[in-house]
Order: C-alpha cells, then structure tokens, then sequence
C-alpha cells in the first residue's frame, strides 16, 4: 500500500514538472491568429497581421513577377522568380535579378493580394489583378506560400529594400 503511494505521488510530481515545463518553453512566443477569411481586409492587415501569421505558420515566401491564369472558375498562379539585389554602383541603388525559375501554384481560397497603384497600397481582387497586373514582367511582389498553394501576393517596392539597407 505505501508502494502505490509512493508510486502515485512520483508520477504527480512528473506530471507537473512536464506540464508545468511545456507551458513555459510556450510562453515565450507571441501567439495570435488573425483569422482571415478572404473578405473585408485591409492593406495594414495583409501587409503585417496576415503576412506574419502566415509566417509563423511556417509559410516560405518568394519573389517574383506574377501571373494569374484562368483555370476553369479559378485562378493558376505563376510566379518568375527573380532577386532585388541592393548595390550602390547602381543608379537606383539595386538591380533585379532574374533567378530564370517559373514555378506554378495553386489558388489560396482565402488569398489575399496587395497591388501598388500609382505608388499606393491597395486591395485588389483577383479578377482585377488577372486583368490589371497580372504578367508585368516590371512590377514586383513578395508571394507566401503554404505547401503549392499561394495564401498572400504582396506589391514589393525595391527601393523599400535599399533605404532598409542604408
């Protein structure tokens, strides 16, 4: 009968030292979900709530020029990879390079995408990209990517990147 005892109070205390460690290893990181669903965001939610969800879902990113392609009532994704590569010797401070790299993706039911129009931030749609945006080979955009499927399509400015390296 003391065996038990003794066996049942060892256990306990195991058990709380596991749990009680697990919690704090937990405390540390910020944990939030932005519980986007495709409607109703603005350009400050993509560009920092959504965008670092998706990061800390472990979402890879990728830039690039990109088209949308019609794929019966949805959209195929394509994206030409390409580098901004910061250097003075430059005029504009950088020079973009070609990665030679097209990969396709599949549609995010939820995506979200932010164009830069007339040197401003906007929502956009993706029918109004596809028709807008969509294969200018001169626009640039950060892509994140969950798995195949492209989840956020953000306008990246280069020059952004050049003031950050100064």
């Amino acid at each position: 009968m003391m065996m038990k005892k003794c066996f049942r109070l060892i256990l306990s205390g195991l058990l709380c030292l596991s749990l009680s460690a697990s919690l704090s290893a937990c405390s540390g990181q910020e944990d939030f979900d932005v519980g986007y669903d495709g409607e109703n965001a603005d350009v400050e939610f993509l560009t920092r709530d959504y965008a670092q969800q998706l990061i800390n879902d472990g979402a890879e990113t990728v830039t690039g020029s990109v088209s949308l392609v019609s794929s019966g009532d949805s959209y195929k994704v394509v994206v030409e990879q390409k580098q901004v590569v910061v250097n003075e010797n430059y005029e504009d401070g950088y020079y973009i390079a070609d990665r030679n790299m097209t990969s396709e993706y599949e549609f995010g039911a939820d995506m979200g995408i932010v164009v830069l129009n007339n040197g401003t931030l906007t929502v956009c749609d993706a029918e109004t990209f596809a028709k807008d945006y969509s294969g200018s080979q001169d626009d640039l955009y950060t892509v994140h990517l969950m798995g195949d499927t492209v989840e956020l399509i953000l306008a990246l400015d280069p020059r952004q990147l050049v003031n950050s390296n100064q």
